[in-house]
């Protein structure tokens, strides 16, 4: 089993400044390991937004080789 979930990151860019993000991680489950097997950064502003992919994507257990277009087509 794969869960999904927000990673909150505390980030800068030299146009935006400090902002609050939130990436996708996914974990392996039972073992979760330190790191997990797929890890997308800065994916969005909105809490509520990360929360809901997440949810979505271990929900419907997505492959984590398929996060990357996942996330992409969640960006507007």
């Amino acid at each position: 089993m794969i869960l999904y979930l927000p990673v909150k990151q505390q980030l800068y860019q030299e146009d935006l400044g400090n902002y609050t993000s939130y990436g996708i991680a996914a974990w392996e489950l039972p073992t979760m390991q330190h790191t997990p097997c797929i890890f997308i950064p800065d994916v969005t502003q909105d809490r509520k937004a990360a929360k809901h992919l997440s949810w979505q994507c271990t929900v419907g257990q997505l492959d984590p080789k398929q996060l990357e277009d996942v996330v992409e087509d969640f960006l507007p």
